[in-house]
């Protein structure tokens, strides 16, 4: 049975994902779509809503509308088939008729739930317990009506109105009358716990087994996510948030507070798991590219790391998304038992030459080491390689210098058994020696030397695949930079070695969740980023899934798949770019969470007597008017208001910083320098001239150009800077607006 703390969070999450202002977007698909969990009635029946009260029961057309898994089942006297959907014939002669009308009583259902007028949703013809449902969710916290209790027989028995012909308004009120102090969730499932008895077992279980289910959604968050919303709502701020509540859910739920120290602790936790690699960030823009999200050629420069020759090459290097896939393939608790280290490199060596009888290579596995030859050279670490009397060409103090100064305890060895394959796989378990004393069955001019855990020997592996299809060279010692340990122990393991050598392969490790933060993912072009992996990201082509897909990457020939531990966190800022433009190919494959303006977090807060809560929704009203809601201010603006410390003066000094720097120029930006707009949102027509923001400035057109066909009074803006010194010129925002009754004023006045 689940907590009321956690029924708490799983309201808090619905309205999270379906605010009441998100209503109105929704469409067939977003309100119901066969297979899709992220639909508004799977929500409801299914998702966390299913912790708020059980409306399961009969079948789908209890939703109105509903997209069929199957073929219809034959004539139905109430409800009629169209190609894709069915819907309640009384709803409408066709799915977008129907559609129509049922969204807009959802609508009109939540709104009249939220003032607290059940008779109005009584009254409301949508399907019962799905407008009670939507009633309860969407009502108003701080003065319920509604209980989490839908049926109406069950209610009725629980209020002790069984054969009387009383409302299902009138049965919640009657009940709510009783409920003192209690929270509705406490107070409605005490009530249900109550009638527990007189519920046939099948409902009780069918119901326990829904909260069971509901609390483990509510522990999974989507694989891809957006979360969009105009400037200043806290996007990239709660990434923070989001990330933890995959990487570290528990963790979240007990530090997720709005005090400072809860921040605080937030922070350094999610900074934890970004040393550990486990959450990285990037941010999109116009010359972001696939070459930087995927793979791409990157040029090495003669006489370096990875180059040691004199001309100029190119190797193929890993996006930030792929090294990602990458790490997220890794098994750690494997990977600390055989000692490797933090991402290590991959190193191919040669023992021997291919065409020799091997007893210097069998006697190297057999003894736990590797060897190379170049006796003369002597302890490689105190030798100069550039000395002539040595005869070395580049690739042979490249090798030297590979395997005396540059491979680290840690770092894996894969020996050359052919071209093409690999015979051994080991993890490097120390340092470097220089033996001139070599033992019986080596080679004696096998000096240098290597302790080596071999892991895999007398194998035949084709490499060739993981390398880009490129063979390996005669080069003795040296870095295959195009192959990562997650890759080879993937390749290893799909070809049947077992790198732990047990018996009986251990069981599969519990995937550790990766999460990337694409902050503004709508500015950058989406399908040049992510080209073929638009289709790979979604939960259903991921590694393992039943759909599972892979391609091979065009630069490094690898192939490639998403593994279904790698979680997308995007952010949008819709004023940057309109919802309605995204790519429809992210926007199939990403849940999107709205993150609108919050002045709920600002009514506490008074700057010379001024409610600063209130001046933004009434500021965010006249944008929505003259402009769109996507274009709103956000409640982000404001919050430094609320530092600790500061006095009436101080706060007046940061208001004004705030609406000269920020809120003032981001109006202008909005509403491309149309000033008279400017001018209506601050209210500046209806202030006396001194607590104007703007002021429009009246020249006499014929004093300065004499007897023109121009209008004989025009003028341009400017900004009255001793505007922002002075309360009553913020007081002025709001001081005639009596709510929405500002909205016919500013409309008759733009012409409207």
């Amino acid at each position: 049975m689940a907590t009321f703390d956690e029924r708490q969070r799983a309201w808090d999450l619905f309205l999270q994902r379906w605010p009441l202002q998100a209503l109105s977007g929704l469409t067939p698909s977003t309100y119901n779509k066969s297979g899709d969990q992220d639909t508004f009635t799977y929500w409801l029946e299914f998702g966390l809503g299913r912790m708020l009260g059980s409306i399961r029961g009969g079948d789908s057309s209890k939703l109105g509308l509903y997209e069929r898994k199957n073929e219809p089942k034959g004539p139905r006297t109430h409800v009629q088939a169209g190609e894709l959907y069915s819907w309640k014939k009384k709803y409408g002669a066709s799915e977008g008729e129907a559609f129509k009308n049922i969204h807009s009583k959802i609508i009109e259902v939540a709104n009249a739930s939220s003032k607290g007028n059940l008779a109005l949703v009584q009254e409301i013809d949508l399907e019962h317990v799905l407008k009670w449902k939507i009633a309860f969710i969407y009502q108003d916290t701080h003065r319920p009506c509604v209980l989490p209790i839908y049926n109406y027989k069950k209610l009725s028995a629980i209020a002790g109105a069984t054969g009387q012909r009383v409302t299902q308004a009138d049965l919640y009120a009657r009940l709510m009358e009783q409920r003192g102090e209690q929270s509705v969730l406490a107070y409605g499932f005490d009530l249900w716990d109550s009638a527990e008895d007189a519920l046939d077992d099948q409902e009780v279980e069918e119901m326990l087994e829904g909260e069971v289910q509901a609390t483990k959604n509510m522990c999974k968050p989507p694989l891809n996510q957006i979360l969009f919303g105009p400037p200043g709502t806290g996007k990239t701020y709660n990434t923070i948030n989001q990330a933890l509540a995959i990487l570290a859910p528990e963790f979240l739920t007990q530090n997720n507070g709005d005090d400072p120290e809860s921040r605080k602790r937030l922070k350094t936790e999610f900074d934890r798991f970004a040393s550990a690699e486990r959450v990285r960030f990037v941010t999109f823009h116009q010359s972001f590219s696939y070459e930087d999200f995927v793979e791409g050629l990157r040029a090495l420069p003669p006489n370096s790391e990875g180059n040691p020759g004199d001309s100029l090459a190119y190797d193929v290097a890993k996006g930030v998304f792929v090294q990602l896939c990458l790490d997220a393939r890794s098994d750690p608790v494997l990977e600390q038992k055989l000692g490797l280290k933090k991402d290590p490199t991959i190193w191919k060596i040669s023992i021997e030459e291919a065409s020799s009888d091997g007893r210097t290579r069998r006697y190297c596995f057999q003894h736990g080491e590797a060897r190379i030859g170049w006796h003369k050279v002597g302890d490689i670490r105190e030798a100069d390689l550039t000395d002539p009397s040595f005869k070395l060409g580049s690739n042979d103090r490249s090798s030297l210098s590979s395997f005396g100064r540059e491979i680290e305890e840690g770092d894996v060895l894969v020996c050359l058994g052919s071209r093409k394959s690999i015979c051994a796989v080991g993890v490097v378990a120390g340092e470097y020696e220089y033996t001139p004393d070599v033992p019986e069955g080596v080679r004696k001019d096998y000096v240098q030397r290597l302790p080596v855990n071999w892991l895999l020997s007398d194998i035949d592996f084709d490499i060739t695949a993981l390398n880009g299809g490129r063979g390996l060279t005669l080069k003795t010692v040296y870095p295959i930079n195009r192959i990562s340990w997650p890759e080879l122990q993937l390749g290893l393991q799909q070809a049947g070695f077992s790198l732990a050598n047990e018996t009986k392969p251990p069981a599969p490790a519990e995937k550790l969740p990766y999460v990337l933060i694409i902050d503004e993912i709508n500015r950058g072009n989406i399908s040049r980023i992510f080209g073929e992996l638009i289709t790979l990201i979604e939960s259903s082509k991921r590694a393992g899934a039943a759909e599972a897909l892979e391609v091979v990457l065009p630069y490094s020939r690898r192939h490639f798949s998403v593994p279904d531990n790698v979680y997308l966190i995007g952010t949008m800022n819709t004023a940057d770019r309109s919802l309605a433009g995204l790519d429809i190919a992210l926007r199939r494959r990403f849940t999107f969470r709205e993150m609108p303006p919050r002045p709920e977090l600002l009514d506490r807060l008074e700057v010379a007597g001024l409610n600063i809560g209130q001046l933004l929704r009434v500021m965010n009203q006249r944008i929505e008017v003259l402009l769109d809601r996507e274009h709103c201010l956000g409640h982000a603006y404001f919050m430094p208001l609320k530092e600790e410390g500061l006095g009436d003066a101080d706060l007046l000094v940061k208001l004004e910083l705030i609406f000269r720097n920020q809120i003032l120029p981001l109006l202008q930006e909005y509403f491309f320098e149309d000033w008279q707009r400017i001018h209506w949102i601050l209210n500046d027509h209806r202030k006396s001239a001194i607590d104007r923001f703007t002021i429009q400035d009246v020249q006499d057109v014929t004093a300065l150009f004499g007897t023109i066909n121009l209008p004989a009074q025009v003028g341009g803006w400017r900004v009255n800077e001793a505007a922002f010194k002075r309360p009553s010129a913020y007081a002025g925002v709001i001081a005639v607006n009596a709510g929405a009754q500002v909205l016919p004023v500013v409309l008759e006045e733009v012409g409207a």
